[in-house]
């Protein structure tokens, strides 16, 4: 949700560089033009920043936590790590609308030549004490990496004023997220009418981890705020087919002889578009901000808004696709292809023995979750760029480890990443396209409305 922080004036006074002494002599085209050399001068210093230190965290975070819980507990992580070390920057120097630390000046003694002194101890400790905090079995290693990054920094006074920025923003952070509930499992029984979801399709999943509880559900995101939308509701996508529909029909056929272990429909190539889209979609859009902030030359503040956009989204995406799955409470292709007999559409052949490539996650088909939170990724990327057709590739080491797939454009990846929960039997593909459709969504007013510019003077 769009959170302003405005400054308080008695702040301004107490800062060097920040004081707008002008504002009370001489004539107004006098005072204006002081502000605009402190402006002028406050831009360069930003863009003298190297991302450096924001890059390696980001990818000790990713180290941390990629493919180590569920996608939604990672997402959560992935943006509040990455908010923490935007907020740090803009309590350095204010750039942009900050989320749980409010903006402020301290930039008094800041050059270029030591800038990194101050912003490389807050954005290491504020990621650090996020991290840990969130994922205790990061520790030792986000320890070390913290030990290391302060160590190359000069003692100073600005390296320590870093460092008490990093932990305040870390507190704020926690402070703020702090009545978020807890991950986990639910009893889930709405019936066994044709087209609403069963959760005793799992037997088959048992021995593919996470090993889910019998009848199980993940928790409803209801509990949990989101980042940088209004509410979970807010982008509810249309409802799922008639199950007597002939679309219903048409994305029944179509899973069922591309979806299942062993299709010999499924084309190589789909077979490796749906193993290679398997990973969570946090990692991968880490690791593709990263890239592209090293392409575009992004300098530390522009990295550090552009991961918190991205993450933001992600979780907000994650929060959307779950209130339409439980709000629809649709059944998966495994629960509707095994009952294809018995569920009132002679169009319709079923098969008790069939098996999807990957085992689904627990919880309705409508939409799919990770369609919605790449999507939103995408969404963010076109916009913060200003244009869809950028060139990048991309790795999966966990699912597809060695391939490399490389795209043109965002919206190429997009609809490809939609589509892959087809080939793996996870969601019909109306799900995937209605899930694309709110990511895109989520990914705009994300964008829009939140970390925007800020004014000068502060």
């Amino acid at each position: 949700m769009k959170t302003h922080f405005k400054l308080i004036v008695a702040l301004i006074v107490t800062v060097t560089i920040g004081a707008c002494e002008s504002d009370d002599v001489g004539p107004d085209g006098e005072a204006s033009s002081k502000h605009s050399l402190k402006k002028l001068h406050y831009n360069a210093l930003i863009k003298s920043y190297d991302p450096e230190i924001v890059l390696k965290w980001d990818e000790a975070l990713g180290l941390a936590v990629d493919n180590k819980m569920g996608q939604s507990a990672q997402a959560r992580i992935y943006a509040m790590v990455t908010l923490a070390m935007h907020d740090v920057l803009n309590n350095i120097i204010p750039k942009y609308e900050t989320y749980a630390l409010p903006y402020r000046l301290n930039a008094e003694g800041i050059s270029k030549e030591n800038i990194s002194e101050i912003a490389d101890a807050a954005v290491s400790q504020s990621a650090h004490d996020v991290l840990v905090a969130l994922f205790p079995a990061s520790s030792v290693n986000a320890d070390n990496l913290l030990a290391t990054c302060l160590s190359e920094i000069e003692d100073s006074p600005l390296k320590e004023k870093g460092i008490a920025i990093g932990k305040e923003a870390a507190s704020a952070m926690l402070m703020r997220r702090k009545n978020d509930p807890a991950f986990g499992f639910v009893t889930y029984s709405h019936g066994t009418e044709p087209g609403v979801h069963q959760a005793n399709y799992l037997p088959y999943a048992v021995a593919n981890p996470p090993v889910w509880p019998a009848n199980a559900a993940h928790i409803p995101l209801d509990g949990f705020a989101p980042f940088g939308i209004v509410s979970g509701n807010q982008f509810r996508p249309n409802a799922p087919y008639a199950i007597n529909s002939p679309e219903y029909t048409a994305d029944y056929n179509e899973v069922k002889k591309l979806g299942c272990t062993a299709c010999p429909e499924r084309t190589p190539e789909q077979t490796e578009i749906g193993a290679f889209w398997k990973e969570n979609p946090s990692g991968l859009m880490n690791r593709l901000a990263r890239a592209l902030a090293t392409k575009e030359k992004l300098n530390g503040w522009e990295t550090a808004r552009l991961q918190a956009l991205i993450h933001m989204a992600q979780f907000d995406a994650n929060i959307t696709s779950f209130e339409s799955k439980y709000f629809y409470h649709y059944w998966l292709p495994v629960t509707a292809i095994r009952a294809g007999d018995t569920d009132g559409n002679d169009n319709t052949q079923g098969d008790a023995t069939w098996t999807p490539k990957f085992a689904p996650p627990p919880t309705p088909d409508h939409v799919s979750t990770p369609a919605s939170a790449l999507s939103s990724s995408w969404e963010i990327f076109k916009r913060f760029f200003g244009k869809d057709n950028i060139s990048f590739t991309l790795t999966n080491p966990f699912d597809t480890p060695g391939v490399e797939r490389s795209y043109t454009s965002f919206s190429t990846a997009s609809h490809e990443a939609a589509l892959a929960r087809i080939y793996i039997g996870s969601h019909f593909r109306n799900s995937c396209v209605e899930g694309e459709k709110q990511g895109r969504k989520v990914g705009k007013y994300v964008f829009e409305n939140n970390l925007e510019e800020i004014a000068y003077p502060f």
